[in-house]
């Protein structure tokens, strides 16, 4: 990736016997005593040992015969492609992830003075920005001088993955195909901008990759032609929202773009070859979701204010993550129009979930939206953290000279390229596209009736999910660290665990991904937190007679547990990856002539692959929070942010009880609070004072449940104490 990113070693394989001991480790939690037994029995079985070594072997002298094809390779890279394009439903809320960037101050600032733009300022400032900065990125990446990420400034990461981050994206099957293809056009130059279902694009590279426009300013103008044209156009017409055909399933996708391919006008098959290519999307969406708090104060209804908050993060959670859905049942404005009522109208028209996304609301709100395949989320958190730091610099870069750069400052755009606004020019490597041009479909009653049924299907789709947020100020990461001595993700797995247990009275296979780009061509491995010793730890706050200094040990003894699967898997020794290879190897090689060897046909198979929880850390100052969908029907899906002082959380479910398992959540933080502190004599005091708090918990002790809080209250449900047995 870069001309000083250092030689990784290769993923290494893990031993056998090792991989088998660490998941008879991790499932065993989730069983009874008889099936721990049963499990044992199959995996140490001398049928499952014998088809499992040969299954090792053979993976072996693929990754051997694999380092010497293509040295900057891992043994599970393919697997783990094959296992995002065989996918076959739809990519939304099953794949795509969303991060949210903090606002940008300097934008709100500036447009409360300047106001070139009307109502769209906002909008253009915040997008002019970070497109800018963008482009900045994708220049380092190609002229390879983007810097090699580290851990702790020291330990070098693997930098594959940026090849695959800008021009990609994810083709449907085509003819005869079994499996979607990741696309990468690497001489792409142009970017898509969607504004109301529709599609403009326009070069911001030059042929030597450097960034055309170099300020924001030079931007500006094309994203208001834009906005102004798509108002203007959606007026008096319905536009072809043809993004919302990346929403189907794989099958339904590949069946509408062999459809376009095979018409004897080119022009569909044409503007779909142009989004493929561009660098990334923007997506311009025309709506504004206030989640200021300042702006909704209220002097005599807080509670309704603090309502309406949360219902806002929430839509722009989802209009991040998959897109709203808004019918237009009524001419509520009584504004006069052509077009039909009940109609669709929301940002899920605004979208092409096969790319790259940058998503802009109408009053600056941002984030981006990925595709999976290709990129994990610790690539999109650099981009993100890059982009940011780099918006926000170039303001204070024109206040003072004395301001370090994100990115290298070599010499940029060669102002004698011709810019040139004809596509077909003989010369067109050396032209440039520099006004946005609008693509035009060719919109027969098959395709009109196909964006229908897709937009009626990702508006059910939408329609099953809920989203909450959390932002956790009474304490974040450095609290947990300094009074609680916890790792601050192991503490904060620890308090999904005990809020599930809450209101399921039962522990569920949960996930949380450890990062393996110490090794070349890495990807990620599962952190499996349900342990005995975080069983332990959660069940001791539910039961009468065990002391609040018990409780701490098991708490210490848990995130020390954690902490150390999470090195594990860090190092490349955990054992979901290895197994899901074997289980590659064993269906694509010895499928006729082996069984499905006994550990595959195990019910504690299916239990490890069942991830009722599925979270995810991604702590950075940049991000205001993240999300994706829960990963099965029952499931949950948790993205956290740990701050210094801090934890923002984003919870999704298919309709099962989000709001409530979002409270125990934040009770539970507290519970582990008030624990500590009736340990002590000097009530520690938070982010804000808990003082009173204590006075009252003093007053009010039981001194045989050691003062039972609200807190713990809100946890038992109104019940007493309870301890219920585990089975799974």
């Amino acid at each position: 990736m870069t001309k000083e990113t250092p030689k990784l070693k290769r993923l290494p394989i893990p031993p056998l016997e090792d991989t088998l001991n660490r998941f008879i480790s991790c499932v065993e939690p989730l069983q009874d005593e008889k099936q721990r037994i049963k499990t044992r029995q199959k995996v140490f079985s001398a049928e499952n040992l014998d088809s499992m070594q040969q299954l090792q072997e053979k993976l072996i002298e693929y990754d051997e015969q694999l380092a010497k094809e293509n040295p900057i390779s891992s043994y599970i890279e393919q697997f783990w492609y094959d296992s995002y394009l065989f996918y076959d439903q739809s990519v939304v809320l099953n794949v795509n992830p969303s991060f949210q960037l903090q606002d940008d101050p300097m934008v709100n600032s500036l447009t409360c003075n300047i106001d070139t733009y009307g109502e769209y300022t906002l909008q253009i400032k915040r997008t002019s920005k970070l497109v800018v900065s963008i482009l900045k990125f994708i220049k380092d990446i190609r002229q390879d001088n983007l810097r090699p990420d580290k851990i702790r400034g020291k330990i070098p990461l693997s930098m594959d993955q940026y090849d695959k981050l800008f021009g990609s994206s994810r083709i449907p099957p085509g003819p005869g195909e079994e499996t979607c293809h990741l696309q990468t056009d690497k001489t792409s130059h142009h970017v898509m901008v969607m504004y109301k279902g529709q599609f403009y694009w326009f070069d911001v590279l030059d042929i030597d990759n450097n960034p055309i426009f170099n300020s924001p300013e030079e931007l500006e103008w094309n994203l208001y032609s834009i906005l102004i044209d798509g108002d203007n156009e959606n007026r008096t017409n319905i536009s072809a929202p043809v993004g919302i055909f990346t929403t189907e399933s794989r099958r339904v996708w590949s069946n509408i773009r062999d459809y376009i391919q095979n018409s004897e006008d080119v022009t569909n098959w044409k503007n779909l070859r142009i989004i493929d290519s561009a660098l990334f999307v923007i997506c311009l969406d025309d709506i504004i979701i206030d989640t200021d708090k300042s702006n909704n104060q209220s002097n005599f209804d807080s509670t309704k204010n603090t309502e309406r908050e949360k219902e806002e993060e929430s839509k722009l959670v989802k209009s991040m993550l998959c897109g709203t859905s808004d019918i237009d049942f009524e001419n509520k404005d009584n504004v006069r129009t052509s077009l039909p009522l009940g109609i669709q109208k929301g940002t899920c028209l605004n979208r092409w979930y096969d790319k790259l996304q940058l998503i802009i609301t109408r009053n600056g709100k941002a984030g981006i939206n990925f595709e999976h395949t290709g990129i994990d989320g610790h690539t999109v958190l650099r981009l993100v953290t890059d982009i940011y730091t780099d918006s926000i610099l170039n303001f204070a870069s024109e206040i003072t000279k004395d301001i370090p750069s994100v990115f290298n400052l070599s010499k940029s755009f060669n102002e004698k390229v011709k810019v040139s606004n004809n596509i077909n020019d003989s010369n067109s490597m050396a032209n440039l596209i520099t006004i946005p041009r609008k693509l035009e479909w060719k919109i027969d009653s098959f395709l009109k009736s196909s964006l229908h049924f897709a937009e009626t299907r990702v508006s059910d789709l939408i329609s099953q999910y809920e989203f909450v947020n959390l932002d956790f100020n009474e304490y974040g990461g450095h609290w947990i660290k300094k009074v609680f001595k916890c790792s601050p993700d192991a503490f904060t797995q620890q308090i999904f665990q005990i809020a599930f247990y809450a209101l399921y009275g039962k522990f569920e296979t949960t996930y949380e991904p450890a990062m393996t780009k110490t090794f070349q061509n890495g990807r990620t491995e599962a952190i499996r937190t349900v342990t005995f010793e975080s069983q332990k730890f959660v069940k001791s706050l539910f039961e009468r007679n065990v002391t609040d200094e018990k409780r701490i040990e098991y708490l210490h003894e848990a995130c020390s547990k954690h902490s150390a699967i999470t090195k594990e898997c860090s190092l490349g020794l955990g054992h979901d990856r290895h197994l899901y290879a074997l289980y590659c190897i064993w269906r694509e090689s010895f499928q006729e002539k082996m069984d499905l060897p006994p550990l595959f046909k195990d019910g504690s198979w299916s239990i490890m692959n069942n991830n009722t929880l599925s979270t995810s850390n991604c702590g950075n100052p940049c991000l205001k929070n993240f999300g994706f969908g829960p990963v099965v029907p029952n499931g949950f899906g948790i993205g956290y942010v740990i701050r210094d002082n801090s934890i923002s959380i984003v919870v999704s479910s298919k309709h099962k009880q989000t709001k409530r398992f979002v409270a125990l959540i934040e009770k539970s933080f507290v519970e582990v609070l008030h624990m500590f502190q009736r340990t002590t004599s000097t009530a520690p005091k938070t982010n804000q004072d808990s003082e009173q708090y204590m006075v009252e918990l003093r007053s009010t002790g039981d001194s045989q449940e050691q003062g039972r809080s609200k807190a713990l209250s809100y946890l038992l449900g109104g019940y007493d104490y309870f301890d219920v047995s585990i089975t799974g």
